[in-house]
């Protein structure tokens, strides 16, 4: 009988556990060759666009930015945050102003 309960018990907190996170996608930096400026995006982080280039959102501004030559970095690798915490809130931030897919 104690077996059965801890399997429920163990069963109720991964799934509570489970809930109580967020997933971040890697945080990227592109960098514009022709300029030599730099712009912050989550991966993924664009789409191309025939005969102009490669379009993306730049977290940092919102604005769109589009680029031919172009350099890019991880910064940061996918990760799990807990909710509530800074980070969450500054992706939630980044997604409200379209840097997220």
């Amino acid at each position: 009988m104690r077996s059965v309960v801890r399997m429920i018990v163990v069963g109720t907190l991964a799934f509570a556990l489970a809930g109580c996170t967020t997933t971040i996608p890697a945080k990227l930096q592109v960098r514009d060759v022709t300029s030599g400026r730099t712009y912050t995006t989550y991966k993924p982080w664009g789409k191309v666009t025939k005969g102009i280039g490669y379009d993306f959102t730049d977290i940092e501004s919102g604005n769109r930015v589009t680029l031919q030559n172009y350099e890019l970095s991880t910064l940061e690798a996918q990760k799990s945050v807990s909710a509530g915490s800074v980070e969450e809130k500054e992706f939630d931030a980044a997604k409200a102003r379209g840097g997220v897919k």
